[in-house]
């Protein structure tokens, strides 16, 4: 005989209501009949209908927000390519996915976003956050709502989220100070060309970088540190960088804009830079084949769009909650042979 919520409720000595809540990951529950619940229905083999739930869905659809970051950044081209497929693999089970992209890297506009989001009934937002107090309190205040928060690509501290899914950024720094120091064995001069400070990610590939230099690569000397306005600048602030530091035998980049650099590079004929840079996108590709980057970090873009979607599903659907608050993609590192 099937194991019925009455059944879980009886045995557990509470309403059907609890059990509901406590099955289905909702706010209302003390600590003590949440667990009393859930050892309960292990007990007696408690399953989810699948098809029962389905059908409620379809009627009464789970809608997930997305906000993306940067219309103009091309890995976020590959990041909304993994939410279109997890959306593809479930939209019959009554998912609905609202997506908002961002057109600049602003506050205001991600709030606005936010605010649209909510009032379109979302039970769950996924989003890459900017580092603001204003954003951490929004989300906050969504969490306290019982709308479930995931974080990818870019964190920020102070969440009441499900999960961050990324890069292990400030490791992805120190393996780029680590490959600029094999690359630069004799020392040298190095910058960093980096973007908003407002990113946490850009800061944590920045300061793992500096961590490493620092403790194990003495006689190589940062002497810069250039904070990309937007992606279009990235070439005149190269070609003003090469001109201030003549000598300069390295170049680390946190984020967008290796285009601008790359045809700066081969503008004032510095192909003897060694350029590290993250991701594995179409111009990084190019770079790569012309010998001007020597190495590319790569992150998993794709996942990091259908993953949330996945984690979000099973939690609705399954009752199924990470695992691990942080969840890292992969981390490879690319050069001409093997991209």
């Amino acid at each position: 005989m099937r194991v019925t919520i009455k059944s879980v409720a009886e045995a557990a000595n509470v309403s059907r209501g609890t059990v509901d809540k406590v099955l289905n990951n909702r706010l209302g529950v003390s600590d003590e009949v949440r667990e009393r619940v859930r050892n309960v229905a292990k007990e007696l083999g408690y399953t989810v209908n699948l098809v029962g739930k389905a059908l409620a869905f379809q009627k009464n659809p789970i809608k997930i927000g997305v906000i993306i970051l940067d219309k103009k950044d091309e890995l976020f081209n590959e990041i909304y390519k993994g939410i279109r497929l997890a959306h593809d693999e479930w939209k019959d089970s009554g998912i609905i996915i609202e997506c908002c992209v961002m057109q600049k890297v602003d506050v205001n506009e991600q709030l606005k976003y936010i605010k649209e989001l909510e009032q379109k009934n979302i039970r769950a937002l996924a989003l890459s956050p900017l580092d603001e107090e204003a954003i951490t309190k929004e989300l906050n205040r969504l969490a306290k709502k019982d709308i479930k928060i995931i974080t990818f690509n870019t964190d920020v501290p102070g969440i009441n989220k499900m999960c961050f899914i990324g890069q292990d950024l400030k490791k992805s720094g120190r393996v780029a100070g680590q490959l600029m120091g094999d690359l630069l064995p004799a020392g040298g001069e190095v910058a960093i060309i980096t973007g908003p400070a407002k990113i946490k990610a850009l800061r944590e590939r920045k300061a793992g970088f500096e961590e490493i230099i620092s403790a194990e690569y003495p006689a190589i000397k940062i002497v810069d540190t250039v904070e990309l306005a937007n992606v279009t600048s990235s070439y005149a602030e190269a070609i003003e960088l090469f001109t201030a530091h003549p000598n300069l035998n390295g170049v680390f980049m946190t984020g967008r804009g290796i285009r601008g650099v790359g045809k700066a590079i081969g503008k004032l004929n510095k192909k003897n830079v060694k350029f590290i840079c993250f991701d594995l996108l179409p111009e990084t590709i190019q770079l790569i084949k012309d010998n001007t980057i020597d190495f590319t970090i790569t992150q998993e873009p794709l996942m990091q769009g259908y993953l949330p979607i996945k984690i979000l599903f099973e939690y609705f659907f399954l009752n199924k909650i990470p695992e691990k608050e942080y969840l890292y993609t992969k981390l490879e590192i690319k050069i001409r042979e093997n991209i």
